[in-house]
């Protein structure tokens, strides 16, 4: 009987040792990396794939460590992964690394599973499978690089986009104040500020044609300046320019802003008065003849006298156009002048 129980015990351990045999095989051809550690986590197997990986002797690594076995520089992250495994209790993935016979870095993904004893529950090893993700994770690193180089690129290229439409904005700003600019150059006396022949023709148009609209008036006043060409002939044409620039200043001083200043000639200026009499002319030019009169200027400590002589004329519902309101000024002007300058007339149809 007992010969009986020890031939089948026999029988027994040898289908076991087969199954084991088969168990083995079927790990070692495995092309991932296997392995299995007992309970205090020592190495109690590894596939060949693992052991030429770290280059492990496989006839020296059972019951060691991988502080042991494995290079210095993955050691510690192994053991740590092992031991989170542990303390989790259940299936867990970790990344993990070696390097080849050749040097070159490979990344692991590795699934651990932690086994215990049926009977009191208690923790008795861990089996580990890892797959080899270098190609994976080399094209996420490159495709990580490449979003990183497009948001720098994204950036650099908003960036400049920011700084190229500042500069137009700012470019727009000078050529538009360059335009102004010009615009005044163009409607403007440089020497003394006045709207120069043109604009002042142009602004009097728009004041007569309303004028005809609205069956209002208005007046226009014509004044030059006595004896202009004496005083540049002796005094020279800095002194003539001064006189200039007062004259320009008082008509500017004392105008209301609709009406219309103008230098149209060497010394000759023009005034239209928008919504004016032929009075309300008059005693403007009258205020203003006598405030000429009384700019005081000096040269070499000898006074310089200036007066100037005013042509005043309206418009009416028989004037012709801006140019016939304007002659009769230049007529009553011409009288003045020829009647003792320093004085205000006036002439209408």
């Amino acid at each position: 009987m007992k010969s009986l129980d020890y031939e089948a015990l026999l029988k027994e351990n040898q289908a076991l040792k087969y199954r084991i045999s088969q168990f083995k095989n079927l790990l070692d051809s495995i092309p991932d990396p296997v392995f299995m550690k007992d309970e205090n986590l020592r190495w109690i197997y590894g596939n060949p794939v693992i052991l030429n990986l770290y280059n492990i002797d496989k006839n020296n690594y059972i019951g060691k460590t991988e502080d042991q076995l494995l290079p210095e520089e993955f050691a510690e992250s192994c053991m740590e992964s092992d031991r989170q495994a542990v303390a989790k209790g259940t299936i867990s993935k970790s990344e993990e690394q070696a390097r080849d016979s050749d040097g070159e870095l490979h990344y692991y993904e590795v699934f651990k599973v932690p086994s215990y004893n049926q009977s009191d529950g208690k923790f008795n090893g861990l089996i580990g499978v890892g797959r080899d993700i270098t190609k994976r994770k080399n094209v996420q690193e490159a495709l990580e690089t490449e979003n990183r180089i497009r948001k720098e690129h994204e950036e650099s290229l908003a960036h400049l986009t920011e700084t190229l439409e500042q500069q137009v904005i700012e470019r727009t700003m000078e050529l538009e104040s360059e335009k102004e600019r010009a615009e005044r150059l163009a409607y403007t006396d440089t020497l003394t500020g006045l709207n120069n022949r043109r604009a002042f023709y142009q602004n009097s148009y728009k004041i007569d044609q309303k004028a005809r609209q609205t069956l209002s008036t208005y007046a226009v006043i014509v004044l030059d300046i006595d004896n202009f060409k004496k005083i540049n002939d002796t005094h020279g044409h800095a002194i003539g320019d001064e006189v200039l620039q007062r004259l320009a200043k008082i008509i500017t001083k004392m105008l209301g802003i609709s009406d219309i200043n103008g230098r149209i000639g060497g010394d000759e200026f023009t005034i239209t008065l928008h919504d004016a009499s032929i009075d309300d002319a008059m005693t403007l030019a009258q205020n203003m003849c006598s405030e000429i009169s009384s700019i005081s200027l000096h040269k070499n400590n000898n006074y310089i006298p200036i007066t100037a002589s005013f042509g005043v004329s309206e418009y009416h519902i028989n004037s012709t156009s801006f140019e016939d309101v304007l002659a009769k000024a230049d007529e009553a002007l011409y009288q003045a002048k020829t009647s003792g300058r320093n004085k205000v007339i006036s002439k209408v149809s």
